[in-house]
């Protein structure tokens, strides 16, 4: 029996691309969509961070592509500034998917469908607005007292409701929609799915977490339709000034992935949704086949072998090792987990043979930062292009390449520019293999890692001459 998964509808927004066409552009014309953060984002001038290390210069900003329209999603009211406007972002792209696979939303009658998603930021406008119109209210008041002790209590409760006036208006049904179970199910609800609908946080692999639940909702007979997605959504001074106490931050202004002068990684917003169905099911209903997900594998690489995960993987599907033409690596411009990834790649194809199989290397990162847990979403909808378009997409140029990759002795290669994809038929496809990694872990006694949760996700195309 074909247990391979379809993806039959694919939507995306990240930085400068509002669409996967848009997203395919900026890869294939080898731009960097990185810029100065806004306002939300930009470290006060002349203020370090509070862990006074690295903070990045440069993001990948949605800017107004993180607008949406909710009265075109069915919400009953406008959006205020107390709402978590991360639902509308999702729900959006969920629709859109949902359209570039020849479906509607709110269908009048139920479907065997379930929804899955990454989605785990630790601020959003509605929890924060609870927080100030509660804790962070009464601690200011608080401290005020303590300055102030003397001060009429008519003045303190005077300025508290000054400070009531300043901020956004509770509303209680858009704290609930904070919370992650009501996020999803609304989805759920737009989309008639009657299937599980669940919220998860994996990291930087949730994207791969969140497929992997998709495609055994569809194996087990459970659904007929997942929809699988991940989402980062703008990110805050207070987020990143987080991230930058555990995280190599780069402060230059751009990612160039497997170069020498790797410094650090960039980060990046937004998210991507897929469509998928039983591979029988797209053929009956003569969908169009973006690419067969052939296995997604999570877990743990030993630090002695660095391929676990891949082997593993490529056995579990019956896929010779040297039949991937390309990978969609992590990159994320850490030298060191670069060149662990790379150690990984070359330790399966070898060394390079005259005509022996060779593989692309690169990663979407150059192009629109590194996006955390939407991250290989991004790298999802790439290599699934690559495969539909039979061509190696090229990557953000290294100016100095690693050694590793840029010698002739090597099977694996930098994709500096595109190339055809040649080979590929019903007796070979062309396969490409997306990688993913969590930022080596730090435990609380400060003994550092050189390990982290990994992913692998294993695609294939779906050959004109199968159809």
């Amino acid at each position: 029996m074909d247990s391979s998964i379809a993806i039959v509808g694919m939507s995306c927004r990240f930085a400068g691309a509002s669409s996967p066409a848009a997203l395919w552009n900026v890869v294939m014309s080898g731009r960097s969509m990185l810029s100065v953060p806004g306002d939300e984002a930009a470290l006060p001038p002349g203020r370090r961070g509070v862990f006074g290390r690295p903070y990045p210069s440069r993001i990948g900003r949605l800017g107004d592509l993180y607008s949406c329209v909710p009265a075109s999603q069915n919400f009953p009211r406008q959006v205020n500034a107390g709402e978590n406007q991360d639902l509308y972002f999702a729900t959006q792209l969920a629709f859109d998917a949902l359209a570039d696979a020849s479906m509607r939303a709110h269908s009048r009658g139920m479907v065997r469908g379930s929804v899955r998603l990454a989605y785990a930021p630790p601020f959003n406008a509605s929890t924060v607005n609870w927080l100030q119109h509660t804790a962070f209210l009464d601690q200011t008041l608080d401290i005020l007292h303590r300055f102030m002790p003397k001060a009429p209590d008519e003045a303190l409760r005077q300025v508290r409701e000054k400070l009531v006036e300043s901020l956004p208006s509770p509303n209680a049904a858009s704290f609930l929609l904070g919370s992650g179970y009501r996020f999803v199910s609304w989805i759920a609800r737009e989309c008639s799915f009657a299937g599980a609908a669940t919220i998860m946080d994996a990291g930087n692999i949730s994207a791969a977490a969140s497929l992997q639940d998709a495609v055994y909702d569809l194996r087990s007979g459970s659904v007929n339709i997942a929809i699988a997605g991940a989402v980062t959504p703008p990110l805050g001074r207070a987020y990143l000034e987080g991230l930058a106490g555990e995280i190599d931050f780069s402060t230059g202004a751009g990612l160039q992935p497997f170069s020498r002068d790797a410094a650090g990684t960039i980060p990046g917003e937004g998210g991507a949704f897929f469509v998928l169905k039983r591979r029988e099911d797209a053929l009956k209903s003569r969908d169009r086949i973006y690419a067969l997900v052939r296995d997604v594998s999570l877990g743990h690489n030993p630090e002695d072998d660095p391929a676990c995960l891949l082997r593993s993987s490529l056995e579990s599907c019956g896929i010779p090792v040297k039949t991937v033409g390309l990978v969609e690596a992590d990159g994320s411009g850490i030298a060191s987990m670069e060149r662990r990834e790379v150690a990984a790649v070359q330790s399966l194809w070898g060394e390079h043979r005259p005509g022996g199989p060779l593989v692309g290397i690169g990663s979407i990162k150059g192009n629109i930062g590194h996006t955390l847990r939407a991250s290989m979403a991004a790298g999802l909808v790439k290599a699934a292009l690559a495969l539909d378009r039979r061509v190696l997409p090229p990557q953000v140029p290294a100016e100095s390449p690693l050694d590793a990759i840029s010698n002739l002795g090597s099977s694996a290669y930098l994709l500096s520019e595109a190339r055809p994809w040649i080979s590929g038929d019903s007796s070979s496809p062309r396969r490409a293999v997306v990688f993913g990694a969590n930022f080596d872990p730090c435990n609380p006694v400060g003994i550092t890692s050189r390990t982290g949760r990994n992913a692998v996700v294993v695609l294939e195309e779906e050959p004109e001459d199968r159809l």
